[in-house]
């Protein structure tokens, strides 16, 4: 909270002050200049351009069929108009790597969404650019403008704007606790997307997985952080050893190796039940982010799933391609929160506006039925700004 304040009422002195006891030297410009932008496409590799390419390319394709269009109905004369928000912040973490697929899977949806200005958030040191794989991404996404500030200071900058740095409508995209702390505490002044926590994965499995597949898709996610949670739900006590076996053996050959097993140590579980059925409603019940299903009636759970951020059915709907280039956003509600809320996607950056466009004879047909429901609550004030209009009409 005093982090908030500082910003909102310091401006860029605030958020130098801020940042120089927590990180060290501030950088001498806050925005990462178009320049080094290009610079940063013009290095990578024409293989990883490629991939971004693809990979906006199929969001952009995903998220265009999820958008509400606007609506009218000329009898009832009556409608809705889609409009999209006209400014919004990114938040992309940086830490141990580089985030290009969260840079992809939060601009374009906004981007499909029409929203005029999208910001990248992405914290850097000192003077130091952000990845130039993360400065690419942003640029054919669409993101319109970059800024290099990190944790709860820049989620108050994007709320209430500095000198340097504008206030948007809303911020989306994942972070540490600081981050998500600071988006609770802003939020009312500015939209936000939702509040996340590590990431989890279960896996329901009977004897028709591959242990190398089932063990990968759990690890998959635990590399992220010591605090992810991989779940196993199995059909047998036999399906959980193979897997611990597989898990074990990969572990070995991976670079983020460590971190994977922490997450299996901290927060791993394993869950044997005597069904597809009973592993259903085991599922229903944490309301995992990710949800795969490696059984031989994977097709035939889908529609038992109620409470998933993300449904992946089938042993090559691997959640890793919902990561990168399937085309949903991989953000996506954790620690139970699929019970009421969805994935990102081009719907969070509109605004839906009921629209009344009533004649005189449409304004008849219901006004004595209007009037009638007022007066039922003693709102006298309402029921007559509808009967001075219908005895103008009718002549009274």
């Amino acid at each position: 909270l005093k982090i908030i304040e500082i910003v909102r009422s310091e401006g860029d002195q605030g958020l130098r002050r801020i940042i120089t006891a927590l990180d060290g030297s501030p950088p001498r410009s806050f925005e990462v200049p178009q320049s080094k932008i290009d610079s940063a496409v013009q290095s990578l590799d024409t293989k990883s351009i490629s991939a971004i390419e693809l990979a906006v390319e199929q969001v952009r394709a995903f998220q265009s069929k999820a958008l509400p269009k606007s609506w009218s109905d000329s009898k009832r004369n009556l409608g809705e108009r889609i409009t999209p928000l006209n400014s919004v912040a990114a938040y992309v973490p940086a830490g141990t790597a580089p985030l290009v697929s969260t840079v992809i899977m939060t601009v374009v949806p906004a981007q499909v969404a029409g929203v005029e200005e999208i910001i990248v958030v992405t914290p850097t040191s000192g003077n130091s650019a952000p990845d130039p794989a993360v400065l690419t991404a942003a640029k054919i996404a669409g993101a319109t403008r970059v800024f290099t500030i990190g944790g709860a200071q820049a989620i108050a900058a994007m709320t209430y704007g500095t000198e340097t740095v504008p206030a948007v409508d809303l911020i989306c995209g994942p972070g540490n606790a600081w981050v998500t702390a600071a988006k609770k505490l802003v939020y009312g002044d500015v939209g936000i997307d939702g509040v996340y926590g590590p990431t989890e994965t279960m896996v329901i499995a009977d004897d028709s997985a591959k242990p190398r597949f089932t063990a990968s898709d759990l690890i998959a996610q635990a590399e992220h952080d010591p605090l992810a949670m991989p779940i196993l739900v199995a059909l047998s006590e036999e399906i959980v050893l193979n897997t611990e076996a597989e898990i074990d053996r990969q572990l070995k050959n991976l670079p983020r190796g460590d971190i994977a097993r922490s997450a299996f140590t901290n927060r791993g579980v394993a869950v044997i039940v005597n069904s597809t059925a009973e592993a259903i409603d085991v599922a229903n019940s944490v309301a995992p982010e990710h949800l795969c299903l490696l059984t031989a009636d994977a097709n035939e759970l889908i529609d038992k799933v109620k409470n998933a951020g993300g449904l992946f059915v089938g042993e090559w709907s691997a959640e890793i391609m919902a990561d990168y280039i399937a085309g949903p956003s991989h953000v996506m509600p954790t620690g139970g929160t699929a019970r009421f809320s969805s994935a990102l996607s081009a719907r969070d950056f509109i605004r839906v506006t009921p629209v009344l466009t009533f004649n005189e004879t449409t304004f008849l047909e219901l006004s004595q039925h209007a009037e009638l429901l007022a007066k039922l609550e003693g709102l006298q004030g309402h029921a007559a700004a509808s009967e001075y209009r219908r005895n103008y009409l009718v002549g009274e």
